[in-house]
């Protein structure tokens, strides 16, 4: 397994063109995006990231939203993601599209939106699967600052499961890759949404955290009923006669 954390600088992809398919995975995606957001609640929407940031988000109960970036257009925030300038438990709602595939640092990035997030907030995470099409195309293309880093959908949910979230929701798609274009292809790429999930190309992971219970303090060790019976107990004594 490899180390989560690299020293090599990875330039993140800034439009969904950039991504073979590209238009089908943005629809795709921006499908299960509605489902979730419209049931969710609160008063803060933060996008990270600039595939987050060009899903509309209008069907989100959540009025204040903002589109985080280190650079590029349509920014509201520019930031370095793996540091976000957002006081702790300050966020209701946060969408991380594809940014785990390009982050030096996964664990760091997790770390900080667990930080903002509120006690039972929203994660949406989505990324490309290893053991896919797209994977294996992955592995045999040259390395390149564009070249995504590719973590199984499992160990992102080990993660999550570290920082106390709760997996309310995991989907796969894009099974063929590149998109169905005639009838055939399009049973073929449903069939493998279904039984062959595992090696669909995109994941998509709905997670909630959970609020840490209190650790109740516990009360000095007593015995529920005395073990000492406090009734007299009658003893037989042995008198000696003293011989004057």
């Amino acid at each position: 397994m490899k180390i989560a954390k690299t020293s090599r600088k990875l330039a993140p992809i800034t439009d969904w063109l950039q991504l073979s398919n590209g238009r089908y995975l943005q629809a795709q995606t921006q499908h299960l995006v509605d489902n979730t957001v419209s049931h969710c609640f609160g008063y803060h929407l933060l996008k990270l990231g600039h595939l987050s940031t060009q899903l509309k988000t209008n069907k989100c109960p959540i009025r204040h939203q903002i589109n985080c970036a280190q650079d590029g257009e349509d920014i509201g925030l520019r930031s370095d993601l793996h540091h976000l300038p957002f006081q702790n438990a300050t966020i209701d709602l946060c969408i991380l599209v594809h940014e785990l595939d390009f982050s030096s640092d996964p664990h760091q990035l997790l770390r900080e939106i667990d930080r903002v997030l509120t006690l039972d907030g929203i994660l949406i995470i989505s990324g490309f699967n290893p053991y896919s099409l797209f994977g294996c195309r992955s592995l045999l293309s040259s390395k390149s600052e564009h070249t995504a880093r590719l973590f199984a959908p499992n160990r992102v949910i080990d993660w999550l499961h570290l920082l106390g979230f709760e997996i309310k929701q995991k989907q796969h798609f894009d099974y063929i890759s590149p998109q169905p274009k005639n009838a055939v292809l399009a049973l073929i790429e449903k069939i493998g949404r279904q039984y062959l999930s595992t090696f669909c190309s995109i994941y998509f992971i709905v997670a909630k955290k959970q609020c840490t219970p209190m650790t109740p303090i516990k009360t000095g060790f007593k015995f529920n009923k005395p073990i000492i019976n406090r009734r007299p107990v009658a003893t037989k004594q042995s008198h000696s006669k003293t011989q004057s």
